[in-house]
């Protein structure tokens, strides 16, 4: 079992709104600010390629982004990412692993979306984080491991397992 001391408390529970925080901003604002999540040398695992740098990460959604407006219904598509067993591995006072469980589910088209069967993907995912000179916790590497797809052949597209 794992102690933290109050100020590992404070830092755990800071880390878990700034990863809710990250989903809201992918989810909702369509990633338009997700490069204020990363740190300028970030690592961002996508399938079975690394995109490394912050920049490369924000151009990742860029492309994300067009590829929803060119692929899917309406030019739209509809996800939420749930964080599920969240747990935060106090390293020193500005290093930190989460690591949790992402469940995702999407489909084409604007809200609501109908006739979801289930989860488009689930995760098993690590996340180191790092507390940068300006005192926010930005994330060093975001590492997923496909634990189980669904039948998402745009996520598939994404990660680099299929090909539209």
């Amino acid at each position: 079992m794992r102690n933290y001391t109050l100020d590992q408390l404070l830092v755990a529970y800071e880390l878990e709104q700034r990863l809710y925080d990250f989903a809201e901003e992918i989810d909702i604002n369509g990633a338009g600010s997700v490069g204020e999540f990363y740190t300028e040398d970030a690592v961002f695992h996508a399938g079975p390629n690394q995109i490394r740098g912050r920049e490369a990460i924000v151009q990742f959604y860029r492309t994300r982004n067009e590829n929803v407006a060119k692929y899917q219904k309406d030019g739209a598509r509809t996800g939420r990412h749930t964080f599920l067993n969240v747990r935060a591995f106090i390293k020193d006072e500005n290093t930190a692993t989460l690591k949790f469980l992402n469940v995702n589910y999407a489909g084409e088209g604007k809200p609501p979306v109908q006739g979801l069967k289930g989860p488009s993907a689930v995760a098993d995912c690590r996340m180191e984080c790092r507390r940068e000179a300006d005192g926010a916790w930005r994330f060093t590497e975001f590492a997923p491991f496909q634990a189980l797809m669904g039948e998402d052949d745009f996520l598939r597209l994404m990660l680099s397992l299929a090909k539209k």
